[in-house]
């Protein structure tokens, strides 16, 4: 069992607070006219009625007696602090007291941002837990137990009683996360708080369940039922002509694979300025499918298994586009882009400047995954709702937005929210272009694999 340690002052950003089982009657034999029939009778209602009470009392015995239900197991080790630190990291001027205890003799006790936590290992992708506790406060300001890193939004209840009380909550792993953070927190004021005995349970599976879904089985082309297929020079003045050949099934795994061809470009206008025209040979190759017209989703899970390769000139990405208005204020999410040596998670909506959007971009330098990661499938997760956009890789959180701050500019659909609408999906792999590099060492064939697609809700 390891613990997590937080950097302070996680906690100050944190999210909102109280999360939160025949009668048998006895037959009378009726008698007849003669003596003998009348005793046969008896016999046999007393042989019927021994029988019956026979088997009565073997059914009895041979009927398990109610148990009380068995008691699922607490997932928190040390739970009420009486092996002093023993499996929690106790930090920023919060301590284990003798003192104030609501099970045992010891409690933790916290002041103005510090507290205790505990990462828990071993938990199942897409189950529900329940976390429950006890706490009290001195003050007016409460004292908290929750949980974060668990492949949801931080969640918490609050006790503002100068006596202890129990709370409770329940939450559900991501599709990817095995493990979560419990901590006990006093987010503010200089009297003290004390949290005491917290239980961790699991409670069943978890709520999402599969809407829509591409597992790429077998070989051959692109299932054309929920894939459609950009062709030509599109957009990023990138060097790859997309074309639906480029993209196809082999082993299981979907493949878009880059090429070098040389043909003409069936555009090309040696008098034009645009580059898709101007442009006379097709040098390059690639594919890009998307759902549009297929399949859409606004709220829910998007869960994507893929691998990249990292490779200079390559621009692989999983992403969504809104329906309605022009970009970007039909808005964009990219779940992922690998360029540049980087993974990049970003939300992009409309400003007040034509095709000019408002960026919240997060990088993450791919070396510091370590040595081989991009010889390994991972999960880029999407989790929608009407009040939060998250963006996780193999659990962990990449970049998050609060939809109160993505509202359209000026520019188009003034006003409107382009992630409180439905969006399609978008997998394709660029070369070149703005943002992928040079392609001059980069060895041809290329190929971005994804092994499936999921969107839950």
């Amino acid at each position: 069992m390891s613990y997590y340690i937080s950097a302070l002052g996680y906690f100050a950003c944190s999210g909102s607070g109280s999360v939160l089982l025949q009668d048998t009657a006895a037959t009378e034999v009726e008698t007849t006219d003669t003596s003998v029939e009348v005793t046969e009778e008896h016999d046999t209602a007393d042989d019927t009625a021994e029988e019956q009470s026979t088997d009565t009392a073997e059914d009895t015995a041979v009927e398990p007696a109610n148990e009380p239900p068995v008691e699922p197991p607490n997932l928190i080790q040390n739970p009420s602090f009486e092996a002093e630190d023993e499996h929690w990291n106790i930090w920023g001027g919060a301590s284990r007291v003798e003192s104030n205890a609501q099970d045992g003799q010891w409690s933790v006790m916290a002041t103005s941002g510090n507290g205790a936590e505990q990462r828990i290992e071993g938990l199942i992708p897409n189950t529900t837990y329940r976390l429950s506790g006890w706490g009290k406060v001195e003050g007016e300001n409460g004292m908290s137990i929750g949980v974060k890193s668990y492949g949801g939004p931080q969640k918490l209840v609050s006790f503002d009683s100068s006596t202890y009380s129990e709370d409770e909550f329940i939450f559900s792993t991501g599709l990817s996360n095995t493990s979560a953070v419990i901590f006990a927190y006093k987010h503010s004021g200089e009297e003290s708080g004390y949290a005491d005995n917290l239980t961790l349970t699991e409670v069943g599976e978890g709520p999402l369940n599969i809407v829509w879904s591409d597992e790429f089985e077998g070989n051959g082309t692109v299932d054309s039922n929920k894939w459609t297929f950009e062709e030509g020079f599109v957009r990023n003045q990138e060097l790859q002509w997309y074309q639906q050949e480029n993209a196809f099934q082999e082993d299981g795994i979907l493949i878009i694979e880059g090429r070098t061809e040389q043909r003409e470009n069936p555009n090309y206008d040696p008098s034009s300025t645009n580059w898709k025209q101007s442009r006379e040979f097709i040098e390059y190759t690639s594919a890009s499918i998307n759902t549009k017209g297929i399949f859409d989703w606004q709220y829910g899970r998007m869960v994507v298994r893929a691998k990249v390769s990292n490779l200079e000139g390559t621009w692989p990405a999983i992403w969504t586009l809104g329906l309605e208005c022009d970009w970007p204020s039909n808005g964009e999410i990219d779940i992922m882009e690998n360029y540049g040596g980087e993974i990049l998670g970003n939300f992009a909506w409309g400003s007040n400047q034509p095709w000019s959007p408002v960026w919240d971009a997060e990088r993450v330098d791919v070396l510091s995954f370590g040595e081989g990661w991009t010889d390994a499938f991972h999960l880029w997760e999407l989790v929608r709702s009407e009040e939060r956009m998250t963006i996780y890789l193999d659990g962990i959180e990449i970049n998050s937005v609060d939809l109160t701050n993505t509202i359209n500019g000026s520019a188009a659909c003034s006003g409107e929210n382009p992630f409180q609408k439905p969006h399609y999906i978008l997998l394709n792999l660029a070369l070149g272009g703005t943002a992928g590099g040079s392609v001059e060492n980069l060895e041809f064939p290329t190929r971005y694999e994804i092994d499936y697609v999921r969107v839950y809700e």
